[in-house]
């Protein structure tokens, strides 16, 4: 007796399910695919069209089989859906995330954003994400290039003194420190860049914001150079709590900070940062950081949260990028700046007291 098509049509959806899935063994995807195959001259179209949303994420030759069959569909819905999951599939293909569970995680994003919104809405974030990830690419090759080549030249200039008949050890001794310094400049480059895109576990203690403030200032002065007194004058109720994760707020804290520290020329004795905590109505928490620096210009101000953004020589342009990240994204809060180039910065925080139920 010959089963029913809805049941076959039920049986191929519940095998699209399974492979959305995903971390199956090749194996089951080959078993499956074959399958597919003979179902792509199903005598039923809706058949067919299910098989054609279902095999989005079928990771096998067949894929390209059955996309040729129903790419020829007698029926237009079912050719159309070929063609749209064709189209789905080169999302993943253009940036080479075919192999990857996060392309299979990026396709239900499209999905669900489809769902709720539209293809439309689909197609423009789609087309907004890659031309996001084109200009980070972009960037990130720029900022790669200008320390990799001085230390190309280094290692260079380190070969044609080994290969002297007299080698100066000096001079190889200086090459091999620039060198060192450049490697070490790369690895925070990589490091900053696994702290902007990780993903936090929405698990957050209450913390005294004071404590916070101290510890993040003393992280700063660990930090400073030998001729560099931090001055702080912190005006922090002991009373006043927040909910956080409180390494990554410390992190952004004394980013903060840490810029205000360099904001003083290297020559100065004495470098004054104050930080003032107030609890708002409601139930915010507003951290205002001043130093009297050198101050910004109005352009370095408005690109200040960008990234690779910095006028410092050996700065990454990751740290103001990277505090935005932590205040906004992971705390809910913002981060405003004001400065006036030979006067000053001010850097206003807002974070939100407690997390309970904020949406992720």
């Amino acid at each position: 007796m010959s089963i029913q098509w809805t049941t076959v049509r039920e049986a191929v959806d519940q095998a699209g399910a399974i492979l959305k899935q995903g971390g199956m063994e090749p194996a089951i995807h080959a078993a499956l695919g074959k399958q597919m195959v003979a179902l792509a001259s199903h005598n039923k179209w809706e058949v067919r069209k299910s098989l054609a949303h279902a095999c989005i994420f079928l990771r096998h030759e067949s894929f390209d089989r059955i996309m040729a069959v129903l790419g020829q569909d007698s029926h237009d819905l079912v050719r159309n859906a070929a063609r749209r999951t064709l189209s789905r599939r080169s999302e993943l293909s253009r940036t080479d995330m075919l192999k990857d569970q996060h392309g299979d995680l990026m396709l239900q994003w499209l999905a669900d954003l489809e769902a709720k919104h539209g293809l439309m809405a689909r197609n423009a974030a789609r087309k907004v994400a890659e031309r996001l990830n084109a200009q980070f690419v972009k960037e990130l090759n720029h900022e790669l290039v200008k320390v990799i080549s001085p230390l190309d030249a280094s290692l260079e200039n380190i070969e044609l003194a080994l290969m002297q008949t007299r080698s100066n050890k000096g001079d190889i001794h200086r090459h091999t420190l620039r060198a060192r310094d450049r490697v070490k400049f790369l690895s925070a480059i990589l490091d900053s860049l696994r702290s902007l895109t990780q993903e936090i576990d929405p698990d957050f203690q209450t913390e005294s914001l004071i404590s916070m403030v101290d510890e993040a200032v003393h992280l700063v002065r660990d930090r400073r150079k030998e001729n560099q007194r931090l001055e702080t004058g912190i005006d922090i109720s002991q009373d006043i709590t927040l909910d956080a994760r409180r390494h990554l707020l410390l992190q952004a804290l004394s980013n903060i900070l840490q810029n205000s520290l360099e904001a003083y020329p290297p020559s100065a004795s004495g470098c004054m940062v104050t930080v003032i905590g107030r609890q708002e109505d409601g139930g915010r928490i507003r951290i205002v950081i001043t130093d009297q620096g050198c101050g910004m210009s109005k352009d370095v101000v408005k690109d200040a949260f960008q990234l690779f953004a910095t006028s410092k020589p050996h700065g990454t342009g990751f740290g103001l990028t990277l505090a935005k990240k932590i205040i906004e994204s992971d705390h809910g809060g913002s981060i405003h700046l004001e400065s006036t180039k030979g006067v000053g910065t001010t850097m206003t925080i807002y974070l939100p007291q407690t997390q309970e139920g904020r949406a992720w």
